[in-house]
This record gives C-alpha cells, structure tokens and sequence, in this order.
C-alpha cells in the first residue's frame, strides 16, 4: 500500500512540472497591453471589486507589465508555482513523519560530534542537532537543488518559473476556480492553494500549542503514520 502511494506521489510530482495547457486564442505579441489583457480576460469591474485577488492580478499587470510578461509577481503563474512546492513540501512532511514513526532514519536522536562537524552542530539556542534533523536538513538541501533546476534550467517538455519573452499570462483564476477534475491547470491550482493552506495551519498549531511539527501532521492524520 505504501509502495503505491509513493508511487503515484512520484507521478504526481513529476506531472506538476508538465506545461499547463495554453489558449490557441491568446496572442502572444510582446507589447504591454497583450500583457495585460489576459489577465483582464473575463474580470469584469464588479469581479474585481467583489474578489480583491483578481484585481490585484489585473493591477499588478498594469503596473509591471514586464514583471507579468514573464511570469513573475502577482500572477497566476506565480501562484501555480508555490502551489506545486507546496504540495512537494506537504508530501514531504509526510514521508518525513512516517521515516521517523518506523525507525527509518538511522540514529535519529545520535547528537553530532563536535570533532567531526565543527560548529554545525549547534543548531541555535545552544541546542545541539541531531542525526534526525540533519539527515532531515540535507534532504531539503538536495530537494531545493532540484527545484531550482527544474524552475530555470528546465527540459523541453517541463513547465518553466521564468517564461519567455512573449508569454501570455495566465488569465486571473478568481477566489475559486472553476472544478475541473484530473491534470488540469485548475485542479492544479486548487491543489495547491489547499497546501499552501494546509502548511500555514500546521505551522501555526505548532507554534501555538508547542506540538512539533511532525507530531500534528501525525495527529490530524489520526496517528495512521505512528
């Protein structure tokens, strides 16, 4: 059962980086205003004035027409991205709390040794780390590498962070997007807006309850991971 689910985790992860389908009909002219009409594409000015998100994107764009050419900013290229590492991050987390619930991480509580690791071993108020979080830390070292690759040195069939110049940007996609199930751009969207959503709330119970991290991931999943 776990086998599968990583599994399907993998190609998930691996699809999120595929290129979102493009509208035929959208221009891909340079100029400042075909920057800024997609994003105006459908936001009446009573959407806007109901839903603050699409008329931040359709403010942003006209105030950075560049900055949303490419993708960056206050659009929903951007958004799409943070959606897909926060989705990444969500799964990780996981995996994480279920490596250390079955004894899989070697030497979890091991302290580092001074002699062999130098000052790395405080972790900060005079707190000393552990094997756990090492092996933890290193994992997302290697993680970002990955992430950074894949956002500006991507290969031909992968979505990219930073588009070309000429990018038509994605029309605004609205406090809910429309349902549409399966690999689609906004089910994608929806999905990662739920993550984003889902490790804000983790953080602050965290926090405020002074529960770690993995141990609520671990109760709101009703201890299924140890």
């Amino acid at each position: 059962m776990m086998r599968s689910a990583v599994c399907l985790a993998l190609v998930a992860g691996a699809s999120a980086f595929a290129p979102s389908a493009v509208n035929p009909g959208l221009s891909l002219r340079a100029s400042g205003a075909a920057m800024r009409a997609p994003a105006r594409a459908g936001v009446s000015s009573l959407q806007m004035a109901q839903n603050p998100m699409n008329k931040a994107i359709v403010e942003f764009a006209d105030e950075n027409p560049q900055l949303a050419g490419r993708g960056l900013g206050v659009t929903t290229n951007a958004e799409r991205w943070n959606g897909r590492h926060a989705m990444f991050g969500l799964f990780f987390i996981t995996m994480t709390a279920f490596f250390k619930g079955h004894g899989l991480i070697p030497d979890a509580d091991k302290v580092l040794d001074v002699a062999q690791w130098g000052p790395l071993v405080y972790g900060g108020f005079a707190t000393k780390v552990t094997n756990e979080r090492a092996i933890i830390l290193i994992a997302h070292v290697h993680v970002l590498v990955v992430s950074i690759m894949a956002a500006f040195a991507p290969f031909q069939f992968q979505d990219t962070l930073i588009k070309p110049k000429g990018y038509t940007p994605e029309p605004a996609a609205g406090l809910i997007p429309p349902f549409k199930t399966g690999l689609t751009p906004e089910a994608e969207l929806i999905n990662g807006r739920l993550a984003m959503l889902g490790i804000i709330s983790i953080t602050t119970a965290s926090v405020f309850t002074g529960t770690p991290v993995l141990d609520v991931v671990n109760i709101g999943l009703g201890k299924i991971l140890y």
